[in-house]
């Protein structure tokens, strides 16, 4: 298959390597690029404080990580959670096994065990520049403090919508990987109207179920939910794709 690969730079190269070594022909598009959030400075008080540390995506841990190397600190022997696999797997890299929920959305995270008695309970939520505020309200409403770090902000460079779409469609692309309902709007928006019959009717692979009914909503047909966000979740749910 010939996939629209859209991660930022580092996760999009690692996955461009991977979809080739099992036979696809994956198409890379940087549509969105990071930066160090602009609370980092913030983060070792907000972790001193913390009793329960929840990280939304893998660049949250990544940017945070990396700001406490920079400045000789080291993560707190407290409580983590991620709200999907790819969110875990960055912890244990980093040796902290943090707790994830089979269901890798908002609503899975706190129907977990470990989030229900938080009361009086220090929250901080690792996170970009906006998201997740399900989360915060609803550990609010069940007596937690809650505080939020941008540990990193996404940035949307200025693109010709049109001028991709038909890139796109010339290198005969059939499938896109998206991995957040950010993204996916983006595209939407980016992607002028008269060519959305097309882009709609390419092969989407999502990460969650929460951003497959974002998709159903924007008119996509053909729809794949991944077992979330890593890589391999990814190659899995286009070989699945493939085979039908």
């Amino acid at each position: 298959m010939r996939p629209l690969v859209i991660r930022p730079a580092g996760q999009g190269v690692e996955l461009v390597r991977l979809l080739r070594r099992h036979g696809h022909d994956p198409h890379p598009c940087t549509l969105l690029t990071l930066a160090p959030g602009s609370e980092l400075e913030r983060l070792p008080s907000l972790l001193a404080q913390a009793d329960i540390v929840i990280a939304v995506s893998v660049h949250a841990v990544i940017f945070a990580d990396h700001f406490l190397l920079q400045t000789g600190q080291t993560w707190p022997n407290i409580d983590y959670l991620a709200v999907g696999d790819a969110s875990a797997a960055a912890f244990a890299e980093r040796g902290i096994k943090a707790l994830c929920p089979a269901d890798p959305r908002s609503e899975g995270l706190l129907a977990l065990p470990a989030l229900q008695g938080v009361a009086g309970k220090n929250v901080l939520i690792l996170r970009g520049n906006g998201g997740r505020d399900l989360i915060a309200q609803t550990l609010a409403s069940r007596g937690a403090l809650v505080h939020y770090c941008c540990t990193y902000e996404r940035h949307y460079p200025e693109q010709d919508g049109a001028a991709l779409a038909r890139e796109w469609q010339q290198a005969g692309v059939d499938s896109l990987l998206v991995t957040s309902g950010e993204l996916l709007q983006r595209l939407q928006t980016l992607v002028p109207d008269d060519r959305h019959p097309w882009l709609h009717g390419c092969q989407l692979v999502v990460p969650s179920s929460r951003v497959a009914e974002m998709a159903e909503g924007l008119g996509f047909l053909h729809i794949t939910i991944a077992q979330g966000a890593a890589n391999p979740a990814l190659l899995a749910a286009l070989e699945q794709r493939k085979m039908r």
